[in-house]
């Protein structure tokens, strides 16, 4: 993928530098932006820096931006900022507000972390997202002027928020999932369907049973398919046995198997 990465603002005590409260923006940018685009790079994607550092103006500063991430064949235009105002947590804007999946992702991803997801609201009044000819977001990392915000920023440090950023535009979920990737989520959550179905049916023979067997000891008398799930509970100290063995009738023998196969699975 063709992505440009844009440090918003220019450079700290020039024209068109960003906001300042208890961090500076246009310094945490710089930070988060260039550690963003060498792991996005590392991932084998082609990175486009679009940031301008010095300009005659406001408007000087976003026209030199669009101009080269519109110079470039991106399929992709990531703007970096931190907000002002006294609000809470992170929030992505992008033209007319659409919801796509790098945008969900990042205020998903940045919400693992801590932040207050303030959600993917309508940037069509911002320059960049509104000229930008590839698709575009711009990111709201945190609140430089309120406490808590920058707290955790600092606790988590640029590196952290920047892999966020990249995993979100990557396709990876960084904390709520376990940072499995959204493929890897979708075959997990597929496989946990097909087992539930398979204990569903299982269920359905132990239930019709009508004489059900006890058994006291993994041996020939126990079914094979419930050999290593009993065992794995019994290691796990889930099941104990007495002086008498293991008293596991069909229905327990299936909820063991049913725990063994989920634990499997989630693993």
């Amino acid at each position: 993928m063709v992505i440009g990465i844009n440090c918003g603002h220019t450079v700290s005590g020039t024209v068109g530098c960003g906001a300042v409260g208890y961090i500076d923006e246009s310094v945490e940018v710089r930070k988060v932006g260039n550690i963003l685009m060498t792991l996005l790079a590392e991932e084998g994607h082609d990175v486009i820096s679009c940031t301008n550092d010095y300009a005659n103006s406001v408007n000087d500063n976003l026209s030199q931006i669009v101009n080269m991430a519109n110079a470039q064949p991106l399929e992709l235009f990531v703007s970096i900022h931190f907000n002002s105002g006294g609000g809470k947590g992170c929030e992505v804007f992008t033209y007319g507000g659409k919801r796509f999946d790098e945008a969900e992702r990042v205020c998903e991803n940045l919400n693992g972390l801590g932040f207050v997801n303030r959600g993917i609201k309508d940037g069509s009044n911002l320059y960049v997202v509104r000229r930008t000819n590839a698709k575009a977001m711009l990111v709201e990392v945190c609140f430089v002027d309120t406490k808590t915000d920058v707290d955790l920023y600092k606790k988590l440090g640029a590196a952290q928020i920047a892999q966020a950023i990249c995993n979100a535009i990557t396709g990876e979920i960084t904390e709520n999932n376990g940072g499995l990737t959204m493929g890897q989520y979708e075959e997990l959550k597929t496989e946990i369907k097909v087992l539930k179905a398979e204990n569903v049916a299982l269920k359905a023979e132990v239930d019709n049973l009508k004489n059900p067997m006890i058994y006291n000891y993994i041996d020939d008398n126990m079914p094979l398919w419930a050999h290593e799930a009993v065992q794995w509970c019994i290691d796990k100290g889930i099941i104990k046995g007495t002086g008498d063995g293991l008293g596991l009738d069909d229905t327990k023998l299936w909820v063991c198997v049913t725990m063994y196969r989920l634990a499997n699975s989630l693993n």
